[in-house]
């Protein structure tokens, strides 16, 4: 192996283990009240490693740029540095405001995408390493719900239970607010999923790590990474079941994670009920041998579950607030505090684009723009409770704010792209790029921060990069 496929081995491994279970090297100093600064530190300084250890084995990538992935990162950060350059609050913008992401940050997302993506990197000690560490994230994560101090990242006195009722917002696992740890568990359970999918057999060993991934997703209830993950699972029919087999192990593997993921919202009985057909689905999988072509009755079948899907949603008048708040959509009713604010706050931001359209005002400069804040009554104390806009919760929309309409279109155009490569390739490249679609359907509801946003770049850069034929050092034949 190149050195500088090492390197960028040694890279993933810290960002995939160190960087994502830091916790206690930062606990006594504050545990989440100082758990952005410190993950900005930490990515700055192993990604400014990384960067400068790839540079004298650089490669010379042939084609490089008829990729239009790299085309739209290089674009997205030439528009990101215009805006910097020409924001009123340079130093924000360069170096970050409030989440900690100036033109700094994204330009280290950028390059260390430039570079994984001309990598060939073995994947089989990587993919087991990732799983570990998530396995330990989750076992974090379980002992805070179950109101276990774990690591002392929460003050005392306080837990997870206390989030929105004693303190502002809310914080899970070792990255900090549960919107980016969705975020990170949406991404990867995408990850494993697919590896299931796209290999099978040994690879089965990835589900304990999965259903984990799931379990925590439920019982944190953060809707956008848990519709992300969902809406993956569902587009994974079409390039998935594309042969009996196939079919069969898509749908014993997607029932089984609905039934974890939607067991608060099901019930028991449901839950134990979709488990017992995904349990059926995989036992005919080994009863019915041979491959004959499934695909006219895959797209049948996903015709149908889209419209049984819209019926239920319009239809539905439970508990369960994101439903009934997509449900009021579907019926034309709107409302400022629909999904969290995040309305009102679309609303905000969207009206402040109009003053700066073409290059914002500089890369985390939301904070300091004059917007109204976001106002709501505390439904314990009955106090009205007044929150600063400082992030649009929707990535692009937080680009075509700060950064202007060519650098949103930039970053809305590498969506797409990971869209594309799901669809469009195979193999180790359509699993990176199926994580990093679920990390795009995510963001749309989303803040970017450094805790959660390298996975993006990351699993984008493995879509494009050269191939390693799983669990061996031999390229496969590129696509």
């Amino acid at each position: 192996m190149r050195s500088g496929s090492r390197s960028a081995k040694v890279y993933l491994l810290a960002l995939s283990t160190a960087f994502l279970l830091a916790a206690p090297w930062f606990a006594p100093a504050g545990g989440y009240g100082s758990i952005t600064r410190f993950k900005a530190a930490a990515y700055l300084l192993l990604t400014g490693i990384f960067l400068l250890a790839s540079l004298p084995d650089f490669p010379k990538v042939e084609g490089f740029f008829r990729s239009p992935e790299r085309l739209l990162a290089l674009g997205y950060l030439f528009f990101c540095l215009l805006s910097a350059l020409c924001s009123p609050w340079k130093r924000s913008a360069f170096l970050g405001g409030s989440r900690r992401e100036g033109f700094l940050h994204i330009a280290l997302y950028v390059l260390s995408f430039l570079t994984l993506s001309c990598r060939r990197i073995p994947r089989r000690g990587l993919i087991c390493a990732f799983a570990a560490a998530l396995l330990v994230q989750d076992g974090i994560c379980f002992l805070q719900l179950e109101g276990v101090n774990a690591l002392g990242l929460y003050p005392p006195g306080l837990g997870w239970a206390d989030a929105g009722l004693r303190y502002a917002g809310s914080y899970l696992g070792t990255l900090g607010n549960a919107g980016q740890t969705g975020a990170v568990l949406a991404a990867a359970s995408a990850f494993l999923y697919l590896s299931i999918l796209e290999w099978g057999g040994r690879w089965f060993l990835l589900l304990p790590a999965l259903i984990c991934n799931a379990f925590i997703l439920a019982a944190m209830d953060v809707t956008g990474p848990m519709l992300a993950f969902c809406l993956v699972m569902l587009a994974a029919l079409l390039p998935y079941g594309r042969t009996r087999g196939s079919l069969f192990r898509w749908g014993g593997l997607t029932l089984l994670l609905l039934a974890v993921l939607l067991w608060r919202i099901l019930g028991a009985g449901s839950a134990l009920a979709l488990t017992l057909c995904g349990g059926a689905l995989f036992l005919l999988e080994r009863l019915l041998p041979g491959q004959p072509d499934s695909r006219r009755l895959s797209c049948i079948l996903l015709g149908g579950i889209c419209v049984l899907g819209f019926l239920l949603v319009f239809t539905y008048r439970g508990w369960y607030t994101p439903l009934r708040e997509a449900a009021a959509l579907l019926h034309g009713e709107t409302g400022d505090a629909m999904g969290n604010g995040r309305f009102f706050i679309w609303r905000q931001v969207l009206g402040a684009v109009p003053g700066h359209p073409w290059l914002g005002t500089g890369p985390d400069t939301l904070g300091l723009r004059d917007l109204l804040p976001y106002r709501y009554v505390d439904p314990v104390s009955g106090q009205t409770v007044t929150l600063a806009i400082d992030a649009a919760h929707c990535e692009v929309l937080q680009t075509l704010a700060c950064c202007g309409l060519p650098a949103a279109i930039c970053h809305l155009g590498l969506w797409l792209c990971a869209a594309a490569g799901f669809f469009r390739r195979h193999g180790g490249r359509r699993i990176c790029a199926g994580a990093a679609l679920c990390y795009a359907l995510q963001g749309v509801f989303g803040i970017s921060v450094c805790a959660s946003a390298p996975v993006f770049w990351v699993f984008l850069a493995l879509s494009i990069a050269p191939s390693i034929k799983e669990g061996g050092a031999d390229p496969e034949p590129d696509e």
